[in-house]
C-alpha cells in the first residue's frame, strides 16, 4: 500500500509539471482561494504570497501538488476539500460530459449526466501543450430587504453567459466570462445598491437596459516572464477581510501588465485606464464629458517559507494622453511625478504576511499618500495614511478565526485635482472603508461543508463624515469624504472621527452547497444597525451553474 501511494505520487508530480503550464488565471470567484489561505496560515503552503490574486492555473495546481505530498499533515475534512480541487483541476483522473465532442472528451452532457457529479462543460479539449474550455454559465439571484420599520424590499433577475479559456502552446493563456441578465421583478435601485452584477452595469444603471458584464485576459508566460492586458477582478492588499490597494469595490479595470516570477521574488507592473466623474452632469452617450484617467502600480514581493513583505507604489494621473515616463516598469514613481511638475497623485506602502506561530498568521497594509515628517502626531490635515493589521488563527478541526483592525485617516484618497481621487467610476478603488474611519471586524471561516466554506463575520465602521445643510451644501469639511479635498478655509488640524457619525453594525453569514457538480446556492443573510435608526435585514439567495 505504501508502495502504490508513492509511485501515485510520483506520477501525479510529473503529471503536473505538464500542467503547470496552464497559464491563464483562475477568477476570484472559484472557492479555492479560500482553501489555499486556509493551508498557507496552517503552514502547508510555504514561499508563496497571497498578496496579489488572481492566480495562474499552473500556480494553483502547483500549490496543490505540494499540498497532496503533505497530506499526512491533513485532517479529514482537509483531505476531501483537497481530493475536490484535484478533480477539479485535473491532477487525478475524473470524469467529464459535454455538449460539442473533442478528442479527448466525448461523453454527451445531454443525458443522465446532466443529473450527475461529472463536470460539465459545452466544450472541453485538454491535450498539453494545447487546453480549451467553454462553460455555460447562469444564475438566478433574488435580493430581499426587511426591517421593524421600514417596508420590504425586494429584487429578482437573472443571467446567462459563458466563459472560455485555456492555454496555447503551454505559453499564451486566454479568458473570457461574458454574460446578459435580465432584471424581472422589484426594486432596481435595491439590487444595484446590494449586487456589483447590477451596479457595473452601466447598460443597466444609466441606460434603463438589460445588464451586460465582461472580464477577459490574455496572459503570456515564458519562464520567468509574463505579460499580458486584462479586464478582471483583482486583489491587492494582505488582510483578514480587507484588500486595502485594489478590490471589487469598484468595477474591473482595464490593465497592461508585465511581471517577473522567481522562487522568493515576484515583481509586477500594471497600467490601468480608469474612468473618471464626468465634468457635466451628463453620465453616459456622446455628450458625456469624461476625462482621461490612469492608475499606474508597481509592486515587489519577497517572499520566503514563513513569511512574505511586499513593497507596492502607485500614481493616479489624469486629463491628458498615456505618459510616456510612467511607462517604465523599473523606476521610483514618486520622483518621476515631481519631475512631471507635480500634478498627479502618488501612493506607496508595504503589506505583509508572517506565520509567527504555527497555525497562526499575522497580516495587513499600510499605505501612504502624503507626509510631511515635522507634523508627525499633529494632526495635520496632509498626513494621509490608511492601514490594516490582523490575525488568523486555523486551528486544527478546519475553523479559521480571524481579527482586523482598519483606519484610513481623513482626506485620505482625496486629491487637490479631484479628478485624481483613488476611484474607478465613483467608486473607491481599494477598500470600502471611507476617509476618518475605522472599522473592526472579527470572521469565523468553517471549512465543514463541502466546496464552500461558511463564513461568519461581524464588523463594527465607524465613520466621521462631512456636515452638510439641507441642499447639500458642506458646511463644515472634516475630510470624510474621498470626493472633496481640503480647501483654504477648512481646519488646519482635523479630529479623528469629527464630524456627522455614521457608525454601522454588521452581522453576515455565508453559506452555500454544490447540488451536484457545478450546480449550487449560495446564500448571504446580512444583519445591519446604522446608528441612529431602527435595524434591518438584507437576504440575498442564488442559484446558479458554475462560479462567476
Amino acid at each position: 500500500m505504501k508502495k502504490f501511494f508513492f509511485l501515485s505520487l510520483f506520477q501525479l508530480t510529473l503529471l503536473s509539471f505538464e500542467l503547470f503550464a496552464q497559464v491563464e488565471n483562475v477568477p476570484l470567484s472559484n472557492p479555492v482561494y479560500h482553501f489555499l489561505k486556509h493551508l498557507q496560515v496552517c503552514g502547508i503552503i510555504e514561499g508563496q504570497s497571497f498578496f496579489k490574486t488572481p492566480f495562474a492555473r499552473g500556480e494553483i495546481k502547483r500549490m496543490l501538488v505540494e499540498v497532496q505530498t503533505k497530506k499526512d499533515k491533513l485532517n479529514s475534512t482537509e483531505k476531501k476539500q483537497l481530493q475536490t480541487y484535484l478533480e477539479e483541476f485535473d491532477l487525478v483522473d475524473k470524469s467529464n460530459a459535454v455538449l460539442i465532442a473533442s478528442e479527448t472528451d466525448s461523453i454527451q452532457v445531454l443525458s443522465t449526466k446532466l443529473f450527475s457529479n461529472d463536470d460539465k462543460f459545452i466544450y472541453r479539449y485538454n491535450k498539453s501543450p494545447n487546453e480549451v474550455f467553454v462553460k455555460p454559465l447562469g444564475s438566478l439571484r433574488s435580493v430581499f430587504k426587511y426591517g421593524k420599520s421600514i417596508d420590504t424590499d425586494d429584487a429578482f433577475y437573472g443571467n446567462l453567459g459563458f466563459r472560455v479559456f485555456g492555454t496555447i502552446d503551454s505559453c499564451l493563456g486566454f479568458y473570457l466570462q461574458a454574460t446578459n441578465g435580465k432584471f424581472i421583478s422589484g426594486s432596481k435601485s435595491l439590487g444595484i445598491q446590494e449586487d456589483k452584477f447590477l451596479s457595473n452595469s452601466v447598460k443597466f444603471t444609466l441606460l434603463n437596459s438589460d445588464f451586460d458584464l465582461v472580464e477577459s485576459h490574455v496572459r503570456f508566460q515564458y519562464k520567468w516572464f509574463s505579460t499580458g492586458i486584462s479586464r478582471e477582478t483583482r486583489f491587492l492588499g494582505s488582510g483578514v477581510n480587507q484588500n486595502l490597494v485594489v478590490s471589487d469595490n469598484a468595477p474591473p479595470m482595464d490593465e497592461f501588465f508585465i511581471g517577473a516570477s522567481f522562487r522568493n521574488f515576484k515583481y509586477h507592473f500594471s497600467h490601468y485606464s480608469l474612468i473618471a466623474q464626468p465634468k457635466n452632469p451628463i453620465q453616459a452617450g456622446s455628450s458625456a464629458d469624461i476625462p482621461p484617467k490612469y492608475l499606474v502600480l508597481h509592486s515587489a514581493t519577497f517572499q520566503f517559507k514563513n513569511w512574505n513583505l511586499t513593497y507596492f507604489q502607485t500614481i493616479t494621473y489624469s486629463g491628458r494622453s498615456v505618459e510616456i515616463a510612467y511607462l517604465n516598469p523599473f523606476t521610483f514613481l514618486k520622483s518621476v511625478e515631481h519631475s512631471l511638475h507635480d500634478r498627479d497623485k502618488a501612493g506607496m506602502g508595504l503589506s505583509f504576511e508572517w506565520n509567527i506561530f504555527p497555525r497562526f498568521q499575522l497580516l495587513g497594509s499600510w499605505m501612504l499618500e502624503d507626509l510631511i515628517f515635522s507634523e508627525i502626531g499633529k494632526n495635520f490635515w496632509g498626513n494621509k495614511t490608511a492601514w490594516n493589521i490582523g490575525a488568523i488563527y486555523a486551528s486544527p478541526f478546519s475553523v479559521d478565526f480571524g481579527f482586523e483592525y482598519t483606519r484610513v485617516e481623513p482626506y485620505m484618497f482625496t486629491h487637490f485635482n479631484n479628478v485624481n481621487n483613488r476611484t474607478n467610476d465613483g467608486r473607491l478603488i481599494g477598500t470600502y472603508v471611507p476617509p476618518n474611519s475605522d472599522e473592526a471586524t472579527v470572521q469565523i471561516k468553517s471549512f465543514i461543508l463541502p466546496r464552500y466554506p461558511v463564513i461568519f463575520r461581524i464588523s463594527y465602521l465607524r465613520h466621521g463624515d462631512n456636515v452638510i445643510d439641507s441642499t447639500g451644501k458642506i458646511i463644515r469639511n472634516v475630510g470624510g469624504d474621498f470626493n472633496v479635498n481640503h480647501s483654504a478655509t477648512d481646519d488646519y488640524r482635523v479630529k479623528f472621527l469629527d464630524g456627522v457619525r455614521n457608525d454601522l453594525l454588521s452581522l453576515s453569514l455565508y453559506f452555500g452547497f454544490e447540488i451536484i457538480r457545478n450546480f449550487n446556492f449560495q446564500f448571504v443573510i446580512d444583519y445591519r444597525k446604522p446608528q441612529n435608526q431602527d435595524a434591518y435585514f438584507v437576504t440575498k439567495v442564488v442559484f446558479r451553474f458554475e462560479d462567476f
